[in-house]
């Protein structure tokens, strides 16, 4: 089972009250507050909610089952991080203390190279298996239907599902196989998150397109030569601020680091938060009160290639 973090999702704009508990904290766990910081910009709370509308149609409704659909968007838009708050919004719960766990999501990270196995054991540890035999044979499929059936998960999400795309001829064929009777059950929907390239590979998969004609959602980054997705850009730096666990507000959207924000990161969230929790862990462990331009340039600095002239934040102070 993936055991997720705990998010900090507190604001400590005008709560001085809890920026006092906050920096009696341990710098430790101030830096897992940083590492777990979950802002819900405006983009991404239109993205959750279409998720939770591809999920069940609305809060009564049931859950979509019986199709295969996708969360797409280009690497470290956002999309696992999203997922994982959907996992947790669909813990495993008890109906009572005399039965057992009903796992109404199963989280599985695809790794390169898997075959229909890797994905079978990940499927059970996903479903709360303290421990899985190799499962294999003739047997494989049957076995996974009926433990989605019996554990109550609607909902089998492959994340970095371009991975089984790209995976040997047999193992790829294995996998979709295995999609195909998860979804052919009716006892759940598959969902394929990743790059952009899964929605052209399943245009070559008639028979796992056709399984509800593959609905997507999409997670794109913003789009920094159009001024609102500026502003909304600047507004989610607003936002990361007012979490960040300082003394001080660190002000990153501040007018003189515009331009080096968009070189960094030109709009994602995701390369926006590589440097920022970089930067904080610095500034946690130097007593800052906030993060400072330094912080910043030592992170990017860090991230200079070979043959690059400069680098972002290159001359912050």
């Amino acid at each position: 089972m993936i055991i997720l973090p705990d998010f900090h999702e507190i604001s400590f704009a005008n709560d001085n009250e809890a920026r006092r508990e906050m920096l009696t904290l341990p710098p430790a766990a101030r830096q897992r507050m940083v590492e777990n910081l979950l802002y819900r910009y405006p983009r991404f709370n239109q993205t959750f909610a279409r998720l939770q509308k591809l999920h069940r149609p609305g809060p009564q409704g049931a859950p979509i089952v019986g199709q295969i659909a996708g969360f797409l968007g280009n690497s470290r838009a956002g999309k696992s991080f999203m997922l994982k708050t959907l996992l947790r919004e669909n813990k495993p719960y008890r109906l009572d203390d005399s039965s057992g766990y009903v796992f109404p999501m199963a989280y599985i990270p695809v790794m390169e190279r898997w075959g229909a196995p890797d994905v079978a054991s990940a499927l059970f540890l996903a479903t709360g298996a303290s421990s899985v035999p190799y499962i294999g044979g003739k047997s494989l499929e049957a076995k996974c239907v009926r433990r989605v059936a019996t554990h109550g998960t609607p909902l089998v999400v492959f994340d970095d599902s371009h991975y089984i795309f790209s995976a040997p001829p047999a193992k790829r064929r294995s996998i979709l196989s295995l999609i195909k009777a998860l979804a052919d059950s009716g006892s759940c929907s598959v969902w394929l998150s990743g790059l952009y390239t899964v929605e052209a590979s399943m245009l070559n998969e008639a028979q796992h397109l056709n399984r509800g004609s593959f609905p997507t959602v999409h997670l794109l980054e913003h789009n920094m030569s159009i001024a609102d997705e500026i502003d909304d850009y600047l507004g989610f730096l607003i936002g990361v601020s007012n979490r960040l666990p300082f003394a001080e507000d660190s002000v990153l959207d501040r007018e003189e680091w515009q331009t080096e924000w968009r070189l960094a990161a030109n709009g994602s969230v995701g390369l926006t938060m590589n440097i920022v929790i970089d930067a904080a862990r610095q500034a946690i462990f130097d007593g800052s009160p906030c993060i400072q331009g330094r912080h910043l340039r030592e992170a990017c600095f860090l991230r200079k290639r070979t043959g690059d002239l400069t680098y972002p934040f290159e001359k912050a102070a």
